[in-house]
């Protein structure tokens, strides 16, 4: 089975008999390339090889790359990720993998400005809007908007419900799936994710998926919080995506990281 075939049973709404792995590991991928994660800043190409390593030494679904620095330094330019994110796709496509692309999203952006929350994604709107779209030319499966959860004021902004609504249209005109890690708390209706992939503190749920996102390096907690959450998944007929950053930083072994995830591997 590919990781093009696990996408396609998410696209489908189809249980699917395996994890469906999508770490964000470009930390990783630099570590087995001989890199520091810095490093990764200076060639667009160099981030897409590293994120492809990193999926393909862990046996993944997806090459999964982010505006997120795994240096945890300020964020790749929307430029600089759209040039790495287009190489990646490209291999992905060539290994019979999947694609996703995570994005800051419009909440996270709207708080950097500060003030008023409403005039906030006002101003941060246009770039958001841009920044998504032509990330979906690109025709990765999926794109995921990485948000703080918002509190109740927040949650309740018709401002940042138009904006999730205006990126799912988006999506689907691109034929893209729209993920959140995490979505909103309550999110119903036309902004509401096709993916949750939730987060550290909580899994993510939606018709389509479950999603987790343990830490990778953590050996028996990785399998206990993988084999609960595929059967839950697999008892409601749905997917269940495995992603997240949490132990799969430049620093760590790559070789205790991959032996972890055979140990799921070899379960399923």
């Amino acid at each position: 089975m590919s990781g093009a075939e696990a996408i396609a049973a998410l696209r489908h709404e189809t249980a699917w008999p395996a994890p469906i792995l999508m770490p964000s590991a470009a930390g990783l991928g630099a570590r087995l390339e001989g890199r520091a994660a810095s490093d990764l800043r200076g060639s667009a190409q160099g981030l897409a090889d590293a994120c492809l390593s990193a999926a393909r030494f862990l046996d993944a679904d997806a090459v999964w790359i982010s505006a997120l620095a795994p240096d945890e330094g300020a964020d790749f330019a929307a430029g600089f990720l759209h040039d790495a994110a287009m190489r990646a796709i490209a291999a992905a496509r060539t290994a019979r993998l999947g694609a996703a692309v995570e994005l800051r999203g419009p909440l996270f952006r709207a708080l950097e400005v500060g003030g008023d929350l409403d005039a906030a994604l006002k101003v941060v709107k246009p770039a958001m809007i841009a920044e998504f779209e032509a990330i979906a030319k690109l025709r990765p499966d999926i794109i995921v908007l990485a948000d703080p959860r918002a509190d109740p004021p927040q949650a309740e902004s018709r401002a940042l419900a138009r904006i999730y609504g205006a990126l799912k249209r988006l999506a689907e005109h691109y034929d893209i799936l729209k993920g959140m890690a995490p979505a909103q708390p309550g999110m119903t209706g036309p902004g509401a994710p096709d993916l949750d992939f939730g987060d550290a503190l909580s899994p993510g749920r939606t018709g389509r998926a479950h999603g987790i996102a343990p830490d990778w390096s953590a050996a028996q907690t990785f399998a206990r919080s993988v084999d609960d959450a595929l059967t839950a998944a697999l008892r409601e007929g749905a997917a269940l995506i495995v992603s997240g950053r949490a132990g799969l930083s430049a620093t760590q072994d790559p070789e205790t990281v991959r032996n972890t995830v055979q140990g799921i591997r070899d379960r399923a």
